[in-house]
């Protein structure tokens, strides 16, 4: 099934030093990251991907209701691929409103720190909050 997602909005920040880091699931070393609370105003298919012109090589963890540092796969709904070989974020998943979603955004490699930028793709504007 094909689904076509008729708004893009975009979202831009930078991992720096003074942002968290932990390891990440698939991989060794440290990880900047940062969390974004996510609300939709409308269920639907939503695609989150890095500007592959502007971002660092970039991962990206989808979670529901929250995410927790200590139990990284707890509530875990979606993530960049399997194989933790892709250099950019790109993932997807159908979205509820009234219910809080994570995104959490780090970089493909251990100890690297820069601006990025995502592009999303849905059927209705949402609200992306940084947080944590």
């Amino acid at each position: 099934m094909i689904f076509f997602l008729d708004l893009q909005a975009t979202y831009t920040s930078e991992l720096t030093k003074e942002n968290q880091v932990y390891p990440r699931i698939c991989g060794k070393g440290n990880y900047h990251y940062e969390t974004i609370r996510i609300s939709v105003q409308q269920n639907g298919s939503y695609m989150f991907n890095s500007d592959t012109y502007i971002s660092i090589p970039l991962y990206g963890y989808l979670y529901e209701s929250d995410f927790d540092l200590s139990h990284p796969n707890k509530n875990l709904l979606a993530k960049t691929n399997e194989s933790c070989k892709n250099l950019q974020l790109k993932l997807g998943s159908y979205l509820e409103i009234n219910r809080t979603y994570i995104l959490l955004v780090t970089t493909f490699d251990s100890d690297v720190r820069g601006p990025f930028t995502l592009l999303i793709n849905g059927p209705k504007n949402i609200t992306l909050n940084r947080f944590g």
